[in-house]
This record gives C-alpha cells, structure tokens and sequence, in this order.
C-alpha cells in the first residue's frame, strides 16, 4: 500500500480569510469575559460561594492562563455584600501587660471607640483635675485633715505633758541635712541635755549617779509614749489618706463614669467589661492619673489600637498578597530600645494580611508560600483552626527578646492558594490537612476548541489588551496571524491557546516593529517578523547544534540507503526555547542470546521511559518471529554521538526500523527521519514536539539542499498537531519536502526500504521477498548457528 505524503492544507490550520469583518481591531468591543474556563469558572464559583468550612480553594494551570484574574471578575460578579464584617482592635490587659487583649467591634464601630476614648481621655485630663482642686472637694478635704489633725494633736499633747511633769521636752533632734526625729530629753535649768551631755555632767560632779540613773529611766518610759504617739499619727495620716481617696474616688466616680458612658453600646460585653476596668484602674490610681507629668503620660495604657478598621467596606474583603511571608500575612510586633532594653506593647501589634482579610478572601501565590521555610505549616495550622496568632518577627526577637502574646483572634477567611498542579499533587498527598481544608479545586485550561465562536472570543481579548496597554490596534490580517500562533502553541491545531501572556508579547513586539516602520496598524508581516525575531533571539544554542551536524561533526545523512541506519528525531528544550534536530541511530545484530542491547542504557545514559521501549522492541519480535523457533540473537542498538542522557519512547519505532533493517539486509532511506513511539503489536503511537521534529529535519535538508526527496515520518495519530511553519509548507507545495503519516510498522518499513514489508500467513511465515519475511530467515538462521554452536560445546 502506497504511502502518501500529506497535503500542504493538512500541515497547519490557517485562519479563514473571511473569520474577521473589522479593518483595524480597535473597531472591536474589547472583551474582559473569561474565555474557554467554563470548568474553572464553574469551580472558582462555587469555591467562592460556599460559607462552610474547608471550602478553601486550589486553583491550578499554567502561568498566564488567567486564574488571578479570573478569580477577581468573578468575586466582583457575584454579591459580596455584607453586613457582618469586624474592626479588630487591641487593647491594654489590665491583669497582664504582656497579653494584650482583643476586641471585636461591628464594622465601624471600631473606629468609633478608638476615637471615642481618645476624646473621653482628653475630657479625663481636664476634668479630673478641676474635680479635684474645686472648693467644695478642698472643703471636704480639709474637713477630714483637720479632723485627723486633731487626733494626732491630741496623742502628742498627752507626751508633752507627761514630759513637762518629770522635767522633760518633747525635742527635734537633727539626723540629716534637713531630716530630724521626735525625742525627749530632761530639762535643767532650761535647757534639754542628751544622755552623752548628762553623762558629762556626772563626770563633773554636777549631778549624782542616782541622778542620771533616774533621768535615764524617765526617758525610756516617756520615750515609749512618744514612739506611741509617733506611730499614732502614722496611722491616723494613712487613714486619712485612705479616707481622702475614698473622698476622691466618690467625688470622681460620677465625672468618670459620665465622661465614659459615650463608648456605651459599642461592641458587646468584652468591650464594656474593659471600659469598667478603665474607670476602676482610674478610681484606683488617682493620683496618678490626677497629676500632670511631662515625662510620663498614665492615659497612654487607655491608647486603642484598631488593626483593622472596616468602616467604609460594605463588600467582604479581597486581599491580594503579593509578598506572602509570615509578617506580612500573620502580623508582626514592633518595638523600640529604651535605655539599650527593647520595649514592645499593645500599641506596636500590626496586622497581616489574613487579619486584614477576615470576612473576606485572601489570595496567595502558593509557590510563594512553599519557598518560605516554616511558612507552609503556619498557614496551614492557622487555616485550621481558624485563628490567626500574631508573633514578634522571628529575626528581630531573636536578638531582642520581648515577651509580649496577644490574645489569637478567631478569623473567618477563605484562602484561595493559586499554584501550578504538580503542587497540588504534592501537597494533597504529603500533607494531610490539605484535601480537608482546600476542598475546591479550580483546575484552568491552557487551549480551548478552535470553532468561530471562540475565536471571536480570543480577537476580544487581544482587543483589549491593545486597548488597556495603548498597543498599536492589529489589522484583520494580523489578528489571524496571532491567532495562528496561538494555535501552534498549543501544539493541535484544532485547539487555540489561552497563555495571553505568550500571545501577548507577539502582539506587542509586532506593535514596535510595526512603530519602527511607521504604522500606526499591525500588519500580518509585523506579527511574522515578531515571530521571526524571537526565534533568532532565542536559537543560539540550536544554531551551533545544526552546525554541527552541518560542518559533519556530528554524523547525519540526509541522502542515500545504508542498512541498519535512520535518522530519528530528538526536541531539545530549554527554559523559553525548544527545537528539534535528527539524530542517527544504528542497530547491528549477530546470533547470541543476549538479545537486544539497549546501550544507552548499559552506558546508564537511558531514562526509564526509554529503556521500556527497547523492551517493547522484544515483545514486537516476539509476536511477529519465532512462533516455532528461540529467539536467538544479540541485537545492540545506539543512538550514535549522544553523550547526553537519552528518555521518552518517541524513538522506538526508528529503533525498529534499524533493527529490522539489520536482520532483513534491506537498506533504509537516509533522506527521511522518522519519529513515533511503538506498542508490542507494531501499532505506532504519538508523540511529543512533532512540528519541532519536522522543523529541525527540514532545517538541515535545506542547508544542505533540498532534492525532492525528503521527508519526515510521523505518526499518522501527530497530523492533528501539525501546525508547520509557511517555510516547510512552502518546500510541501513545491514538492521538495514530504511529511509521511503511518499508523504500523509494516507501512513505515515499505515507505523507508521500498520493499513490501510482509503479511503473515496462516503458517506464520512470511513471503521470502519481504522485509519481514527476510528478518524472519536471518532469525530462523540465528537460532540454528547459536543450536549448533551449543550443541558442539
């Protein structure tokens, strides 16, 4: 069966000329729909939509295919409105200053106490202090030191005139600079003598011992009525102090109380339980808070620190962390050095992103989260238990150590993690609170179905990123063109891709090439040259490959017949560039029983995926030979000049070819390459890459020369994704280059040695003058040698 070449019209899909019916793309209405994820949107939707726990999202797909922004417009569809937002705020702990209490406050009600205690703190400082300095306070006052006055006064008139009655004076005798203590001393003569002066009147003779024994027994006793007294008047001057507090807290407490009641009815009973702790701290400390210190301001603990303020939001909150680490979306405690020792309290709390976020959503690059060690298990433990605990940065208090905690608040937050799906992969298997937590997975597509439909939908997109970047509008011409290569990037032509990042940048590049000529409207040719000059930009490393295969370096034929030699076809990918290139493979074989030698991976230069088609390989020879004879034969297959690693089966069916070739004698064209994976039954299976397979062949046919002979063989299951440069359809048209479909071994083996590859007979051999039934007789002929060989020893 004759093998024909495929027809220019099947190597790519070219957009209708007649697809578009406006000259210059600006005509169109540009669209912001989100084009072919109705799976996604779907599950972003309903991820959204519902409140229940855990039903955290995972949206997943290729960088540039929309999830971020797709997720916005549809939480900007859908009523977010509510009414059940907070303000969070902290506050000073009366019990514990290194806890800081939390409150929660409806939305605006928050701001509303912050500013209201601030003004009751104001009104506090003024009026404690007229309170207390008016007449009627200073009467009340004086009436209770005059009373207590009297009480000392009268306890110290008692020693004094015990004192005059045993000739003694109640005395102040000097201690310090400006310090003296109460004492009694003997009076003779007028004058009170101290016991060291009396002892040197007894020296002198002046007064008997008897005498100075007497005063010193006077003085002990009238001294122990002046210590009494003493300490009577200590005691009656603390409870005139308690006394005058009370006074103060009495006369006060209606002021205090009054000035406080504004913050009435905000928030509930928490909020109302700190404004009672508030006056009770005030009342219990009035002299602190009565005087007026420059240096220390006591109303600074009253200071409230909203952290998150909802009072103009009447939509949940959408948050957007672009940065995630653990300050920004847990929080952080500021602090400041006081005399070379840090200091931190309830004023420096900052929130984060997930406080900032609460009733609402929070967006998170997930790549982001897992770079971060550490970072991953506190997001989680947080998501978990629905509580968000605000820590000192860990760097910061590991050189200065604060111990301040504040009190977790409770959040109610859907996290919406956005990451690439082998992430998903591992995170659902490894960790597992991930699928209990991230329920909903939005999985988005990188290709829609190529119909008229949506690629009026694609031109709208492209309109509006000309629009929304100020780009130069593309004509019809030119908006097929992109849409072509929007086909080929999605490997299928009859699929279109949804990467507008990557489309995005041909649009702009062929909008400055299209500047440099002095159009203000992309043409076809702008958007060719765009393409044209990404490629050079980026085919260095692919230049000096095909060099060398050019300058002979690396051996490829491209012309001629040889036996048990093909060229087969290898993409070499890079980070922004992938390109094909031939590459030869040889087969050799001899009697043995080693069987087939894949020396790639003897060399242990073989992936596992690679190594499973050279097995392949065995079981075709299996099926298709030796049915009544051992397979015995000692095959080793290479790919010659590779001294990299070799993976993928996309080279099995070339590997079988050659080998066939081997054991039949026939010789194989050099003037094709080929690519296909094959099964056991010699059906051939697609692959990867196939127009940068082509490309790469057809580059080194035409700088060699093309001859009207060449080609490409390729699974008949790849013509879908064809989408070919104009170059190689341009060598198809004129007949100097051919792409060859086939779907089985035995087609391929007839177009590469022009020999009739062989139908098995009922008998299971094969017609001699095939190549199979050759292959067949080079085997029956291998295992009698290897028979006879073991049988002579």
């Amino acid at each position: 069966m004759e093998i024909k070449s495929l027809k220019p019209s099947e190597l790519r899909w070219t957009c209708p000329p007649d697809m578009f019916d406006f000259d210059k793309s600006s005509e169109l209405e540009p669209s912001k729909e989100i084009v072919g994820q109705d799976r996604a949107v779907r599950a972003v939707k309903l991820g959204l939509e519902i409140p229940n726990s855990g039903y955290n999202m995972f949206v997943t797909g290729v960088s540039g295919s929309g999830r971020e922004t797709t997720v916005k417009r549809i939480l900007d569809q859908i009523d977010t409105s509510t009414d059940k937002l907070t303000d969070l705020c902290y506050v000073y702990n009366f019990d514990d200053s290194t806890r800081p209490r939390a409150l929660v406050f409806p939305a605006g009600e928050g701001k509303q106490f912050k500013e209201g205690l601030e003004l009751c703190v104001e009104l506090l400082k003024k009026n404690i202090p007229v309170v207390l300095h008016s007449e009627s306070t200073a009467a009340e006052k004086g009436a209770l030191l005059e009373s207590f006055s009297l009480q000392k006064k009268e306890k110290m008139e008692e020693v004094e005139k015990a004192s005059v009655e045993a000739g003694f004076a109640v005395v102040s005798i000097p201690t310090g600079p400006g310090q003296s203590r109460p004492d009694v001393l003997p009076v003779i003569d007028g004058k009170p003598y101290t016991y060291e002066e009396l002892q040197q009147l007894a020296a002198e003779e002046k007064i008997t011992p008897e005498k100075l024994k007497e005063y010193r027994t006077l003085h002990t006793e009238l001294f122990k009525l002046l210590t009494s007294a003493v300490r009577h008047a200590q005691s009656v001057e603390i409870k005139a102090q308690v006394e005058i507090e009370k006074l103060f807290r009495r006369i006060l407490k209606p002021t205090v109380t009054g000035i406080l009641d504004r913050l009435t009815g905000l928030g509930d009973d928490e909020p109302a339980e700190y404004v009672r702790r508030i006056a009770e701290t005030i009342l219990s400390n009035i002299s602190v808070f009565a005087a007026n210190s420059e240096e220390a301001d006591p109303y600074v603990i009253f200071e409230v620190n909203l952290i998150v303020d909802n009072s103009e939001c009447k939509k949940r909150p959408v948050v957007v962390e672009q940065f995630p680490d653990v300050v920004r979306l847990f929080g952080n405690i500021d602090r400041v050095v006081i005399d070379n020792k840090p200091y931190s309290d309830h004023t420096m709390i900052r929130a984060g992103s997930f406080l900032r976020a609460n009733g609402g959503y929070l967006i998170i690059n997930a790549m982001d989260v897992v770079r971060q060690p550490g970072l991953w298990q506190t997001l989680i433990q947080t998501v978990r238990n629905r509580t968000v605990i605000t820590r000192p940065n860990e760097i910061t208090r590991a050189f200065m150590p604060v111990e301040l905690q504040p009190e977790p608040i409770d959040v109610d937050v859907k996290v919406i993690l956005i990451g690439p799906g082998w992430l998903y992969s591992t995170l659902a298997t490894q960790d597992p609170d991930f699928g209990y937590l991230f329920r909903i997975r939005a999985d988005f597509d990188d290709r829609m179905e190529l119909n008229e439909e949506n690629i009026h939908d694609f031109a709208g997109v492209i309109a509006y990123i000309c629009q929304s970047e100020s780009v130069h509008p593309l004509n019809r011409d030119a908006m097929a063109a992109i849409a072509e290569q929007a086909v080929r990037l999605t490997g299928r032509h009859d699929r279109i891709s949804l990467k507008f990042n990557m489309v995005a940048d041909y649009v702009r590049q062929a909008s400055y090439w299209a500047a440099q000529d002095g159009r203000d409207t992309v043409t076809s040719e702008d958007v060719a040259k765009a393409i044209r000059e990404k490629e050079y930009r980026l085919s260095l490393g692919e230049d000096y490959a095909t060099d060398r295969i050019l300058e002979d370096q690396v051996m490829v034929d491209t012309e001629g017949v040889v036996v048990g030699q093909l060229n087969g076809l290898a993409v070499y990918s890079g980070v922004d560039h992938s390109f094909g290139l031939p590459s030869r493979i040889t087969a050799t074989v001899s009697p043995g029983v080693e069987g087939i030698v894949n020396v790639e991976r003897e060399s242990e230069m073989s992936g596992r995926i690679h190594t499973k088609g050279v097995y392949v390989i065995t079981g075709f020879l299996r099926e298709h030979f030796a049915s009544d004879y051992p397979l015995s034969l000692s095959a080793g297959i290479v790919f010659e000049q590779s001294y990299g690693g070799v993976d993928g089966d996309s080279a099995s069916s070339t590997e079988l070819y050659a080998l066939l070739s081997a054991l039949s004698g026939v010789p194989l064209r050099q003037d094709l390459a080929v690519t296909g994976s094959v099964n056991q039954h010699g059906k051939i299976q697609p692959i990867g890459g196939v127009n940068y397979k082509i490309e790469g062949h057809f580059k080194v046919c035409s700088h060699r020369g093309l001859t009207g002979t060449q080609g490409v063989v390729i699974p008949e299951s790849n013509v879908v994704n064809l989408q070919l440069s104009q170059e190689v359809i341009t060598a198809v048209e004129n007949g100097k280059f051919h792409i060859y479909p086939v779907s089985t071994i035995e087609q391929g083996i007839s177009l590469l040695t022009g020999v009739e590859a062989g139908r098995k007979s009922s008998h299971g051999t094969y017609p001699a003058d095939t190549v199979l039934g050759m292959a067949d007789g080079r085997l029956r002929q291998m295992a009698e040698t290897v028979r006879d060989f073991g049988g002579r020893h």
